[in-house]
């Protein structure tokens, strides 16, 4: 019933397919190595070409940062002040910062005396918008025109307080160096 070639021959063709699936294997794994290895190459050859064809734009950009650094160094030297082109006579009005009163009132000013304009003006106290910090005059009571983020409005001196402002039309502002610090010019009407 069982012919030897019929029982021989699953056997034979299985051992010959293991080998030719384990060649193929091994033809994918030495195919796969060999692509890696050209892409390394390729990848590596691609860089130093890079690299080459930038050299000649950082030596143009070396040469022009040294011309700039002769041109900047030409004929000027660190202690020459420059011209301003502003009248020095205005320059008393701009530099006219409220928080360097501060900073020159704060360290006599005893917070035990100090009044609701001092502390608020100090950080001392909060003030219920963020970030700003009344001006105070001489007295200690509020000024009554208060100016933070290019907004201006008058205030009762003793409470500090939001009041109409008697002013009809509002004195231009006028920045004098940052965000917060905002200097008013009444109108001149001739």
């Amino acid at each position: 019933m069982s012919d030897p070639e019929t029982q021989t021959q699953p056997l034979l063709r299985a051992s010959s397919q293991q080998a030719a699936q384990g060649s193929s294997t091994r033809a994918y794994k030495i195919a796969g190595i060999t692509l890696l290895a050209c892409v390394l190459i390729v990848g590596q050859a691609m860089t130093a070409y890079f690299l080459l064809s930038q050299r000649s734009d950082i030596k143009s950009l070396e040469e022009q940062n040294n011309k700039l650094q002769t041109v900047m160094t030409k004929g000027r030297s660190a202690s020459v002040p420059l011209r301003m082109h502003m009248p020095m006579n205005t320059l008393t009005a701009l530099a006219d910062d409220a928080s360097d009163e501060v900073k020159k009132k704060s360290p006599t000013l005893d917070p035990s005396q100090a009044t609701n304009c001092q502390l608020e003006a100090l950080g001392l106290k909060p003030v219920q918008v963020p970030g700003f910090r009344p001006t105070c005059d001489e007295r200690g009571l509020y000024k009554t025109r208060q100016c933070y983020m290019m907004q201006c409005w008058c205030v009762d001196p003793v409470s500090g307080q939001q009041v109409p402002c008697a002013e009809k039309q509002p004195a231009a502002s006028v920045f004098s160096g940052g965000m917060s610090e905002l200097l008013t010019v009444p109108d001149v009407t001739e």
